[in-house]
């Protein structure tokens, strides 16, 4: 058994050619791009769910002294503008929720596209396997075509001798 392909023997094979490679080559890069948006997204919102824990943690510090200085009798300017500080907070932690709400949908949004993305870069590439699979059937027709031809022809010729 030879190692030589089809072309090498010099049947005159032709090559496989997907009609739809560019249509293919244009899903995969959608694909990709869809990938790489997704991963943007989730590095997104895990940044944004770092700085609301870092807010909540602050919070939650600023609640503890809050009760420290109340037990030392602190003066109520002090107590007055460390409420207004945890005030602050909430409200920082009211729109750092609304933030990571908005980059939950985004990323809902891009995970969508993505799954659609490669669902339709699947389909092409089924289609593609599957035109392979026709190629490959057509072209062993065609050398067991030849074999026979030659074998046909070397029996004639060993006949007429």
């Amino acid at each position: 058994p030879s190692s030589a392909s089809r072309s090498d023997i010099g049947f005159g094979m032709k090559k496989f050619k997907f009609n739809l490679e560019p249509l293919y080559e244009y899903r995969q890069r959608l694909e990709e791009l869809s990938r790489r948006d997704l991963a943007v997204a989730m590095r997104r919102l895990d940044e944004e769910e770092k700085k609301l824990s870092v807010i909540k943690n602050e919070y939650s510090r600023v609640n503890d002294e809050l009760d420290r200085i109340k037990e030392a009798g602190a003066q109520a300017d002090e107590l007055e503008m460390h409420c207004s500080y945890i005030y602050g907070l909430k409200n920082h932690i009211s729109g750092q929720d609304r933030i990571i709400a908005g980059v939950r949908a985004e990323l809902e949004r891009r995970q969508t596209e993505y799954l659609k993305a490669s669902k339709d870069k699947k389909a092409i590439e089924t289609v593609k396997e599957r035109s392979f699979e026709e190629h490959e059937k057509e072209m062993n027709r065609l050398e067991q075509k030849i074999t026979d031809d030659i074998t046909s022809s070397r029996f004639k010729r060993g006949a007429e001798q």
